[in-house]
């Protein structure tokens, strides 16, 4: 028994220390881009690096800003990640709850087919789009960057799992109440679904705050750039700026891990409930 219980304080510390060792390893980097956006330039590619934090954070902020204005761009990804969450999170749970609670005519094939496009790569689809966005008159518009990718498979796949938890009974008595079928989807369905929502929030924002590829076709001029189309305008064909690269890279983690912060639980909880249904 005791040497059991030796063997288990072993491994429960080789297991503690490894988790840590990644979590400290997965920091480094962070770390060294806060302190090098309050480096200047010239102090960025110094060898031995700097450790500690300097004062020209605002400066550098201040040149970034005057290149590229980055305030307009950071509005721009909020705006877009923000309204592309809440009208996919519609349509996302709206699918999941038809796929898990109703019968129709080819629902399982219409089902995989959705889940089948996930295998389907960004660079395959960009030309695509892009000639329906332009026939549509549609492109240089946040409309473009946002319809395409409302009803993502992967939140149409979480939501429809989760939906499958909530008891038919449940459902049948709201129906026998004279409860219509959008009330029981908006009044039953949704608040049971909260944990499931908030971790398909988080999954979603972060889809299209990182999106570069299809924006980088789709949108024309400055003053509607992403924050990854921004970033990329800071590399030249003869300088890198990279302390403002580090400023532009500090300031687009924030909403990142503002939401997932707030949203922790919740994210943790949602995706462990769709990983016990089948």
């Amino acid at each position: 028994m005791r040497e059991q219980r030796r063997k288990d304080a072993v491994w429960r510390f080789l297991t503690y220390a490894f988790v840590i060792t990644m979590v400290v390893v997965m920091m480094v980097p962070l770390y060294w881009m806060l302190v090098a956006a309050t480096l200047p330039q010239e102090q960025f590619l110094q060898f031995p690096p700097r450790l500690i934090p300097g004062t020209a954070f605002l400066d550098n902020f201040a040149a970034l800003q005057e290149r590229l204005d980055f305030v307009r761009t950071i509005r721009n990804s909020v705006l877009i990640a923000v309204v592309y969450t809440l009208l996919s999170l519609v349509l996302c749970s709206m699918a999941g709850f038809a796929f898990a609670k109703y019968e129709f005519k080819f629902k399982e094939p219409i089902f995989y087919t959705i889940l089948a496009t996930l295998v389907l790569p960004i660079q395959l689809l960009v030309i695509p789009l892009f000639l329906l966005m332009a026939q549509l008159d549609w492109t240089n518009t946040f409309r473009a960057i946002i319809l395409p990718w409302a009803a993502n498979p992967i939140g149409i796949f979480l939501m429809r799992q989760n939906m499958k938890s909530i008891p038919d009974a449940l459902l049948e008595s709201a129906r026998m109440d004279g409860a219509t079928e959008f009330q029981i989807f908006y009044r039953i369905a949704l608040p049971t679904m909260r944990s499931s929502l908030a971790a398909l929030a988080i999954i979603l924002f972060l889809f299209q705050w990182d999106l570069f590829l299809y924006p980088l076709v789709i949108l024309e001029t400055a003053d509607m750039y992403t924050i990854p189309i921004g970033l990329a305008q800071l590399t030249g064909f003869q300088r890198i700026y990279y302390d403002q690269i580090m400023v532009a890279a500090t300031l687009a983690i924030v909403p990142m891990v503002v939401l997932f912060l707030v949203l922790q639980k919740q994210f943790v909880s949602g995706i462990l409930a769709g990983s016990l249904k089948e």
